[in-house]
């Protein structure tokens, strides 16, 4: 499980798809199809392959639209949210979102809303309204009390970034301890950790924690979440003058953005090796029509 500033957008698409699976019967072949484009989109969504994922995740609606699943057309809304908020389009994450929570209101399903407000929280802390997305959040954890282990430890999450951004550092640790305590894995909240580290001047304890991160999300694969850690890895070296170092992990960054086609994110980074006066010469860079990552095919 996994995952929106330059990093504050992949805190939340490293934890993937966060809608619970649908219930209900599922004799029915088109809900049995809408459950593997679910499981087909989530796999594709823990990969960074955004695009890819919700076209999974439409074709999951339209299928238990069809069968008149409402559990499963809200769990295809939500991971439809999802992967819309990662791919910047907070209109659509919310139009998705907000009907799934319609939806899970109706159905009785508390577990269900609690994702829903979660990516709801999501979207306003992309807008930078941040005491509103730690409003919906804490709604979240009330509803998701009983929850799954990885539901409440993104929420848990999430209240810690936006606690972090409003200089709370303390307050922020507290959550992403939580959060670290029920997901030992999370990149995103080793990476957070690191953050709050660093911002506490704990310069070796966030190396250790941003290691961490990138060392997991290696190991999954997940390619947003590798160009984030090599980021904030190499901005650690930069700020604490060890300019080699610095140099070659951002070139790697720089590199993984524009084949992820991140072209905005790709530009921040461009303007921080220039501001920190460096030339870092990437083969083939720009390119035109670049390759997407086989992950995504």
């Amino acid at each position: 499980m996994r995952r929106l500033v330059l990093v504050s957008v992949a805190l939340f698409f490293v934890w993937g798809c966060v809608a619970p699976q649908p219930k209900g019967p599922r004799e029915n072949p088109l809900v049995a199809r809408g459950i593997e484009f679910l499981a087909k989109g989530s796999e594709r969504l823990d990969r960074g392959c955004f695009s890819d994922a919700a076209g999974d995740f439409t074709l999951a609606y339209q299928d238990f639209q069809a069968s008149d699943h409402l559990g499963g057309m809200a769990s295809a809304l939500n991971n439809l949210a999802v992967a819309h908020l990662n791919l910047g389009d907070d209109q659509k994450a919310e139009l998705f979102a907000s009907r799934a929570l319609a939806l899970n209101r109706n159905l009785g399903d508390p577990l269900g809303q609690a994702a829903n407000i979660s990516v709801l929280g999501g979207v306003h802390l992309s807008r930078g309204e941040d005491g509103d997305a730690l409003k919906l959040w804490n709604d979240a954890l009330k509803s998701a009390k009983n929850g799954p282990a990885p539901l409440r430890a993104r929420i848990h999450n999430d209240i810690g970034v936006a606690l972090m951004r409003a200089g709370k550092s303390k307050e922020a640790k507290e959550h992403l301890d939580t959060a670290l305590g029920l997901t030992p894995n999370s990149a995103a909240v080793h990476l957070n950790l690191g953050k709050v580290a660093r911002a506490s001047g704990q310069d070796s304890r966030a190396e250790e924690l941003y290691k961490k991160a990138l060392d997991i999300d290696r190991e999954s694969g997940y390619a947003p979440g590798i160009a984030v850690d090599l980021t904030e890895l190499g901005t650690l070296y930069l700020e604490t003058k060890r300019r080699e170092e610095a140099a070659e992990l951002l070139a790697r960054a720089l590199a993984l953005r524009e084949l992820l086609n991140q072209d905005a994110r790709a530009d921040e980074l461009r303007e921080l090796l220039s501001r920190a006066g460096m030339e870092v010469r990437i083969p083939g860079e720009r390119e035109t029509n670049v390759e997407p990552p086989p992950a995504c095919r």
